[in-house]
């Protein structure tokens, strides 16, 4: 893709972005979306939240594992899985 097909796919991702947000906050229907999207998106946000907990909790049992294993080895060493 060269630069002038990307600039004019921006250029047209950009206006579909601003028709949306425009028919969102400017007409009532899209005020009726908007509270139905909403809680909506709320809820994902929150179950997003809780699944990066767990994914914490899964790389902190991983380190602790690798850490065992390496001291059983003779070989203690940081934890594998480290951010």
């Amino acid at each position: 893709m060269d630069e002038r097909s990307r600039v004019l796919l921006a250029t047209l991702m950009g206006a579909v972005a601003g028709g949306v947000w425009g028919w969102l906050y400017m007409t009532e229907q899209g005020r009726r979306v908007r509270s139905q999207i909403e809680p909506k998106l709320d809820d994902f946000m929150r179950e997003l939240a809780n699944v990066r907990g767990t994914v914490e909790k899964a790389r902190t049992a991983a380190n602790e594992g690798w850490r065992s294993l390496g001291e059983l080895a003779g070989n203690p060493a940081q934890g594998r899985w480290s951010a």
